[in-house]
Order: structure tokens, then C-alpha cells, then sequence
């Protein structure tokens, strides 16, 4: 019998045997994807900002240990193992609490629900939860066509909001052709162009709907004002303005609210419904948020308080974490912390960019949320890998391949960005040696 918690879990079986189970039961082609790019690994042990795999890529390799700047997607703003999230949810399953049911009233909901009304932008002051960011997008698109009483919906090219129903609609040819969803209602435009905008949107259209940074997008920042724009566009026309934080909220952005002056100081736009997700709960137990302005409730559940419902979505124990969670990242202090490791940050990325203009095109960013742009996407391919087998865990934009992103939780150090930033410089010092 093994009594080590840790060998009961994690590193249970050799990493080979693992990645023969996951290629058989799970998913092959990435299994097999992974393995061509010589990252043939399986995470195991993770703690703060860092995360180690169980092996080595080849046999006989040392596992690699890495500086976690991928978050996937933010969920790990908070890093892994946090001890205030970590000991939350071991009082709450000591409580008693479980997921609750979905159909009955939850003291747990309520309690967030008066959260997120205190912290939203303007008269936002409902929700209704779920469990991924896809879910919530759906949602928002679902209420905005039960209010207007249409079925159109703008998003931008290169933008992303999810793999499900409406959210994959609304999402690039690359996510949704494979799976013959191209519905006609749905229409994109170019991110940042408010004439493209104002000629998109029409009395057929429900909402809008538009990631704050888009991220899979390539960390584009919009022209100041365009937010505001977009709003007034919406109002003119009466349709649904979404916004989608759930990688730029929640203080990503040194900010609470990327929308909220988190883009630019003095631009603090309210739309009718923010999209949450991803950092809700710290990696622990997942959920998702669609607040909305109240007025949008009767519309909704006129005739049937059961309409729109989610098995697990807004559970007891998840719902206990997002709040712990909004309790530490909406104070100000854990702000300026952002705001302050950003700036260093952003200070850091400049200079790598100095020191390698034939590789880097543009640094972009806010707060803790960067992307660095190479000239082409070859060198961006080949300075991902370089830069994961240094020790730095991080991805490429899928809708701009040219462009890395880095998000960094956002309880990093000062002293942890400048080895991140050591280790950027040394994977492309020697990517620079064998390119010459």
C-alpha cells in the first residue's frame, strides 16, 4: 500500500505507459503532436508559478521544470496550490458543502451573486453561472436574442469565445468548419474597425459580442475609444453589447475590469453582459459567470423560471472559491501589484526586443497579459520551443501563429520575472547561433 498522497496521484505510472493510455482512451493525434515537437511529457507536480513534468522528454531526460507563463489561458492567476483557495475548499467539503443542485436555490449563489454585482461595471448586478467560459458565452447570446427578439451576432476575425454552440459560431473557420457550423446569422468583422462596425450592425443583430484583449487573437490592444464606440453603436441600434474578460478580467490587466479602465485609465465602458471564466475558481473546481444589467431578466424568464439551467454550473464548492478568489484579487494592494510586475515586465520584453530585431516585430500588452510578435511564424514556432525547453511554459496565439503570448500568474515576483525574462533571452540567443 502507498501511503504517499502525492504517489497516489501524481506519477502513479511511468510517463510511457501514461502517454500509451492517453494516445489509446483520450486523444492520439495529441499524443502524437506533442511527441514531434519533443514534448512528449505529462505535467506532475506543480506548486506556486511552477509546474514539473513526470519525465523527461526522451528516456533517461531529467523532467523538465517550468516557469508557468501559459496559466492556461488565466485560470492559474493565483498560481497552483494557493493556501488561501486551498484552505477555503477544505472548510467548505469539512462543512458539508458538495456541488448542490442546480434546480433549487443556493445560499452559496446568492452570496457571489452579490459579489460580482458590488464589483461589476455600472448597473451589471445579475448572473447566471456555469462551468467554462464557452458555456457563459452561450448564454449571453441566448438572452440577447430572447430580449431583442433576433437571431444576428457580430464578433471579430481572429477572435475567440469558446467550443461550444453558439460560442464556436462565433469563433474563426479554423475552430468551426471542421464541424459544419457556419451559421448564417453569424458575421465577423476586423478587430479595432468601428466603420466595419457601424456597417455590420443592423436591426437583424441581437448583440455584439468581443473579447476586451482578444487573446487567441494575438494580444491585440484597441485604439482608445473604440470600446466607447462600439457601445454607442449598440445603443443606436438597439443590440446586446458582451464583453468576454475571461482571460483579461479579473485583474489581468492591473485592473479588475480590462473594459473598466483597465485598457486605458480614463475609458471605463459598461456593457449589457461581461463573460467570465477560466480564473473564477483558481484551477480548483470550475465555473462561470454571465452578468447582466437586470432589465434583461424579464426577458429571459417571463414564462419559465427553468429556462436556461446548468447541472453543475454555479455549484456550492465553486462558488465558495470565486468568492474567496474575488475577495484577494479585488483588493487594490493585489492591483498594484499587477500593475507594478507588469510595468517590469513590459520594461523587460522591450529590451529582449532591442536585442533581437531580426526576430521581434512588437511587444503588446497590459499588466500581466503580453504578447511578442516575430516577424514570421517560423521563428515564433521555433522560439516557442526554444523557450519551453529553457524552462518557461508558454503557447503561440492559434489565430495569429506569429505571435507568442505570456500570462504569467499574477502572483509573480519581481525576482521570478527576471529569470522568466533570463531564460526568453537565453532561448533566443541560442536560437540566433543555429539560425546563423
Amino acid at each position: 500500500m502507498n501511503d504517499n498522497p502525492k504517489k497516489k496521484f501524481i506519477g502513479s505510472l511511468p510517463q510511457k505507459e501514461l502517454l500509451k493510455l492517453y494516445s489509446k482512451h483520450v486523444n492520439g493525434p495529441k499524443v502524437r503532436f506533442f511527441k514531434s515537437l519533443g514534448l512528449g511529457v505529462i505535467p506532475g507536480e506543480r506548486d506556486g508559478i511552477f509546474l514539473r513534468t513526470l519525465e523527461g522528454p526522451r528516456p533517461g531526460d531529467p523532467p523538465l521544470e517550468m516557469y508557468n507563463c501559459r496559466t492556461s489561458g488565466g485560470v492559474y492567476n493565483l498560481g497552483h496550490g494557493n493556501p488561501r483557495i486551498t484552505q477555503i475548499v477544505k472548510d467548505a467539503l469539512d462543512s458539508g458543502l458538495d456541488i448542490g443542485d442546480h434546480i433549487l436555490l443556493s445560499e452559496q449563489r446568492a452570496l457571489l451573486g452579490k459579489k460580482l454585482a458590488e464589483l461589476m461595471p455600472g448597473d451589471i448586478s445579475k448572473t447566471t453561472f456555469g462551468v467554462a467560459g464557452g458555456e457563459a458565452v452561450d448564454c449571453a447570446i441566448k438572452f440577447s436574442r430572447a430580449y431583442t427578439q433576433r437571431k444576428g451576432c457580430i464578433s471579430a476575425i481572429g477572435g475567440y469565445h469558446g467550443h461550444t454552440g453558439f460560442a464556436l459560431a462565433t469563433g474563426d473557420p479554423l475552430f468551426r468548419d471542421n464541424f459544419l457550423w457556419n451559421l448564417p446569422e453569424f458575421k465577423q468583422v476586423p478587430f479595432n474597425d468601428v466603420d466595419a462596425m457601424r456597417k455590420a450592425v443592423t436591426d437583424e443583430i441581437a448583440c455584439v459580442i468581443l473579447e476586451t484583449i482578444p487573446a487567441t487573437g494575438g494580444i491585440l490592444i484597441a485604439s482608445e475609444g473604440y470600446f466607447a464606440e462600439v457601445r454607442e453603436i449598440c445603443d443606436e441600434n438597439g443590440v446586446m453589447m458582451i464583453i468576454d474578460e475571461v482571460q483579461a478580467g479579473l485583474g489581468r490587466t492591473g485592473e479588475l475590469w480590462a473594459i473598466y479602465g483597465g485598457l486605458y485609465p480614463n475609458e471605463k465602458v459598461v456593457p449589457d453582459f461581461m463573460v467570465l471564466g477560466k480564473g473564477m475558481t483558481s484551477g480548483i473546481y470550475p465555473l462561470s459567470v454571465c452578468s447582466y444589467k437586470p432589465f434583461i431578466e424579464k426577458a429571459v424568464y417571463k414564462d419559465n423560471p427553468f429556462i436556461h439551467i446548468s447541472t453543475t454550473g454555479g455549484s456550492d464548492i465553486g462558488c465558495v472559491i470565486a468568492l474567496e478568489m474575488l475577495n484577494i484579487q479585488s483588493d487594490q494592494k493585489f492591483l498594484n501589484h499587477v500593475k507594478d510586475m507588469g510595468k517590469y515586465f513590459q520594461r523587460g520584453l522591450e529590451e529582449i526586443k532591442e536585442e533581437f530585431p531580426d526576430f521581434i516585430k512588437e511587444i503588446r500588452g497590459r499588466g500581466l497579459m503580453w504578447g511578442v510578435e516575430f516577424h514570421n511564424e517560423t521563428n515564433s514556432q521555433l522560439a516557442m520551443l526554444s523557450i519551453i525547453k529553457e524552462g518557461v511554459l508558454l503557447d503561440y496565439c492559434d489565430n495569429k501563429k506569429d505571435t507568442l503570448k505570456l500570462l504569467p500568474p499574477l502572483v509573480v515576483q519581481k525576482h521570478e520575472l527576471d529569470v522568466i525574462l533570463s531564460k526568453i533571452r537565453t532561448a533566443l540567443d541560442k536560437l540566433k547561433k543555429i539560425k546563423k
